[in-house]
């Protein structure tokens, strides 16, 4: 089985791509919005985490449900973070939290994608998209056969990571989202959003919680672009992953 969180498509494209016949997708932003967290390894069945990276460390998303995850049985356990930037350590953080639940991570892989960050930074190039996806593509492959060997790589505890949790955790607020007059109603944003932090009232998506994920998919999936946050993400490019806007 696979644990996966997305925002913008690239990690569930990821999870798709890495994922064997009949092998089981599981979002953990609907699992711990249900209270799913108990789950049954089969006898050698592995399980991946595929997640992106956000600001250095794990999704607010991620981390929450690793600590209440209850996974039962034993077997290969592995990970893969997708980042637009610079390499990141936070696998070590997650290795951190499954192994106080017993569960040792054996390997541990980033996949450059598309960067997503609009709130924080001028998103991809159509150009740069194109070439971040080949990369991605390329680094899949070697993914695939590290998987399929089951190599073994140990990962590093990460103190980094763990104090950027504190300040992204705090940075993350969602005070500064607001909606355009092309806002057309669609409740998209509502629907998607992994920290059930928008409500739709009146016709139009309201933010009820003062933080969230900051996943950017409420700003970048948006039909009508009408979702800004602040005052720069207006002239930038929104960023979907192919496979995500084909649906």
């Amino acid at each position: 089985m696979i644990f996966y969180f997305t925002g913008t498509g690239n990690s569930l494209a990821v999870a798709k791509q890495l994922a064997l016949e009949g092998e089981a997708l599981i979002d953990m932003a609907k699992a711990r919005n249900s209270g799913q967290f108990t789950y049954v390894r089969q006898k050698k069945e592995r399980v991946g985490f595929v997640f992106p990276v956000y600001c250095g460390t794990l999704p607010t998303v991620v981390y929450d449900f690793v600590q209440s995850l209850d996974l039962q049985g034993k077997g290969y356990t592995f990970a893969v973070v997708t980042c637009g930037g610079d390499r990141s350590s936070c696998a070590g953080l997650l290795a951190d939290e499954l192994k106080k639940h017993g569960i040792p991570l054996h390997y541990a892989e980033t996949v450059p994608m598309p960067n997503n960050a609009i709130t924080v930074m001028q998103t991809c190039t159509p150009e740069q998209e194109r070439s971040q996806l080949e990369k991605g593509a390329e680094m899949l492959s070697e993914v695939r056969r590290a998987l399929a060997e089951k190599r073994i790589r140990p990962v590093r505890s990460s103190r980094m990571a763990r104090m950027m949790l504190t300040l992204y955790r705090k940075c993350a607020v969602t005070r500064l989202f607001f909606t355009e007059d092309s806002c057309t109603g669609c409740g998209l944003c509502a629907r998607n959003c992994p920290e059930q932090a928008i409500r739709m009232k009146e016709g139009r998506p309201v933010w009820v919680k003062p933080h969230c994920s900051h996943c950017s998919g409420c700003i970048n999936r948006c039909p009508a672009k009408a979702i800004q946050f602040g005052k720069k993400t207006a002239a930038r490019r929104r960023y979907v992953h192919p496979d995500l806007l084909r649906k």
